[in-house]
């Protein structure tokens, strides 16, 4: 696992404000500026988390972190390769694992402990599985996997940010051996020499960049986590230690140390102004990117050209509490997370103020971990000597980590499984659920928690896509009384009762919904709101066009999130501008009033609520949807309310669980069993207002 050389490209020398350390290429020099870098990096990302007014940018300290570690890393191979042709690969992952591992397992197995405590059962079993690939290194592709924004209000694991420590792992598991590939080249290519490693680094790089710039455009999420999307940040510190030998013949130069100076305040501006002027709204990473990256670079050259300016931002960074803190930046990153996390999940939101006492809260456990378990184990001559103990420290962590999340989560999937009622999709009627005699208010549900999330409707009939073929689906029987079922995720949500209905009754229903897209037409806003993007507003008009022009149908129903919009007149504007349209049909239209809004996630909620169903219950909102009362008034001609809020809420009180059928799938939408359990109360209320014909 390493290679030897007989001849090497020039050598690569980093110069800058340093101290020389021993000998070898596992110590090198040491960058004090560098290590008061990572305290910015840090101070960024946790005062963004936290929540802190005029910081919106603060994420952008991840990408200094990214740029850091190339920068560092690469210098590290490079020494070793050409002050011994050869790379120690076992060597290079020991002082990875002990330098990193440790650390990560005794913060997820905090965390572990802490869900135990503090997450419902559902919500516990979800954490071990974000452990489980956390401790594996893979949490970016596992929260790809399960679609996860990591900007988005709900996005609540207490290790998510574990995500940016698995790029920066996968990225060690690489580049060794990229710069071995490349060192093995340059030393058959005397002439060519360094530029190899440049050619080798920088492809990489521009091939990372564009494919960032391109799938941020496209694909935001798995732009952001992904390992291909980030690579570059870690190639432009990589670039960086592959040409310092350049950067040293400036040094050298008349005017190296004035460009050093200017490289490194410039730099710092374009960090603090990523932090100051970037939000969670732009495209990120892509080309918005360049900003504290390059800004990044910039500082680290710079440090390269001036050495003993105390005018320069080396000397800033070089500062004794920046440094202490940049040795603190990977527990206070690792810490910071989980406890505001698990403290908000007790509490609800806290304040920015309260939050950065969390925050303060973290820097402490941070300091003990320092102290008490990264700084002994540096110290340790076992493990510092050979690599094999390195490695096995590493692997004892990972595996206690492992066998942790796995014995929890499979005791929580076998609680959560053994909860499911008789009642099922294809069982659960009417008379069932909703008929009189169940007074039943504890025992297990149906879905049962953990299968609650992906009860959602069988036929998927959600648009998403192009303009084109607005229909996303029809359901029920076909050539059979022509139905249109309109609006957003909300109205999606009742397909298993349509398709049921259309069944039986010989409808064709065609469903035209688009999630995030009201059915109402609000005014677009200059925000990042899905009912405010040129593909909603696209698709509704095109959606309305066929509803009224080619499907002609007999009976249009209506239906959407009712908590868009908290003016109520601008609510009867945009419905006013809908219906007028869809009247143009001449068909009658049913306004299907929204189903309540529960505060919080039901089927977590139940999950350690199977004593006490009632927990879970949840006050009426108590906002009215202002086109019902329009409707009843006359004010809507052609459109008849169909209301089965009674179904869902008495007395003010919205039930999560109706003898034994659990009604949501999430904090929003109700199950599939639900809605397939009310196709008759559905069916009964277009009877009594003779909406629709026979089939």
């Amino acid at each position: 696992m390493s290679a030897v050389g007989t001849s090497t490209p020039p050598p690569i020398t980093p110069i800058g404000k340093v101290q020389p350390g021993r000998t070898g290429a596992s110590r090198g020099y040491f960058r004090t500026d560098v290590e008061g870098l990572r305290a910015i990096a840090v101070l960024a990302v946790v005062a963004f988390h936290a929540a802190v007014p005029g910081l919106d940018g603060g994420f952008v300290g991840v990408d200094v972190f990214f740029v850091i570690s190339g920068f560092l890393i690469t210098n590290l191979l490079l020494r070793e390769v050409q002050s011994t042709g050869r790379i120690d690969i076992r060597s290079f992952f020991a002082r990875r694992a002990r330098r990193i591992i440790p650390a990560a397992a005794v913060v997820l197995l905090a965390t572990t402990a802490a869900a135990i405590l503090l997450q419902p059962l559902l919500g516990l079993y979800n954490t071990t599985r974000e452990v489980l690939a956390s401790g594996l290194f893979l949490a970016n592709w596992h929260f790809l996997g399960v679609g996860t924004d990591y900007f988005a209000a709900e996005a609540v694991s207490p290790v998510l940010h574990y995500w940016s420590l698995a790029v920066e792992e996968q990225f060690y598991i690489v580049w060794p051996f990229l710069i071995l590939g490349a060192y093995a080249i340059a030393r058959r290519m005397p002439l060519l020499g360094a530029r190899v490693m440049l050619l080798a680094v920088g492809g990489i790089t521009v091939a990372s960049l564009i494919h960032s710039v391109v799938l941020t455009q496209t694909d935001a999420d798995l732009a952001y986590m992904s390992t291909f999307t980030r690579a570059w940040e870690f190639g432009v510190g990589g670039l960086l230690a592959a040409s310092a030998h350049w950067f040293q013949r400036a040094a050298d130069g008349p005017r190296g140390r004035a460009a050093g100076w200017l490289l490194g305040w410039s730099g710092m501006a374009a960090v603090v102004a990523s932090v100051l002027l970037l939000d969670e709204r732009m495209p990120f990473p892509g080309a918005i990117a360049l900003l504290p990256v390059l800004g990044t670079a910039a500082v680290i050259s710079g440090g390269m050209l001036v050495t003993t300016s105390r005018t320069s931002v080396g000397a800033l960074l070089s500062l004794r509490p920046l440094r202490y803190l940049g040795r603190l930046s990977f527990g206070w990153y690792l810490w910071h997370w989980p406890v505001l996390v698990l403290t908000e999940q007790v509490t609800g939101a806290l304040p920015w103020q309260q939050r950065c006492l969390l925050a303060v809260i973290a820097l402490v456990l941070a300091a003990l971990t320092l102290h008490l378990l990264e700084m002994p184990i540096s110290r340790w001559k076992t493990i510092a000597k050979a690599a094999t103990p390195g490695i096995a420290l590493g692997l004892l962590c990972t595996l206690a980590v492992t066998t942790l999340s796995l014995g929890i989560g499979s005791n929580a999937v076998a609680r959560l499984s053994s909860s499911d009622s008789t009642a099922t999709i294809d069982t659960a009627s009417f008379e069932q659920v909703f008929g009189p005699g169940g007074g039943a208010q504890s025992g297990p549900v149906s879905p049962n928690p953990l299968d609650a999330p992906d009860d959602g409707p069988s036929t998927d009939c959600l648009y998403d896509g192009e303009v084109g073929d607005v229909i996303a689906c029809t359901v029920g029987t076909p050539g059979g009384t022509p139905v249109a079922l309109f609006g957003d995720s909300h109205a999606h949500q009742w397909l298993p009762a349509f398709e049921r209905l259309g069944e039986e009754r010989g409808w064709e229903v065609s469903v035209f919904a688009q999630a995030g897209c009201p059915a109402n037409d609000i005014a677009p806003r200059d925000d990042d709101s899905l009912f405010s993007a040129d593909t909603c507003i696209e698709w509704r008009q095109a959606a309305i066009a066929m509803i009224v022009d080619d499907i002609r149908p007999d009976l249009i129903v209506v239906s959407s999130l009712h908590t868009y919009l908290p003016d109520t007149a601008e609510v009867l504007e945009s419905w006013d501008a809908t219906l007028t349209q869809l009247r143009e049909s001449g068909a009658p239209i049913a306004y299907l009033r929204d189903t309540p809004d529960p505060p919080d996630d039901v089927p977590a909620c139940i999950s350690s609520a199977f004593d006490d169903w009632q927990r879970c219950d949840f006050p009426q909102d108590g906002i009215e949807e202002p086109v019902i009362q329009q409707a009843l008034t006359g004010g809507q001609p052609g459109v008849t309310v169909v209301d089965l809020l009674p179904y869902f809420c008495e007395d003010g009180t919205c039930r999560a669980v109706q003898n034994g059928l659990l009604l949501y799938r999430d904090a929003s939408h109700i199950t599939a069993t639900a809605a397939a359990a009310l196709a008759p109360a559905l069916g009964a209320a277009f009877d009594e207002h003779d909406l629709i014909p026979a089939g």
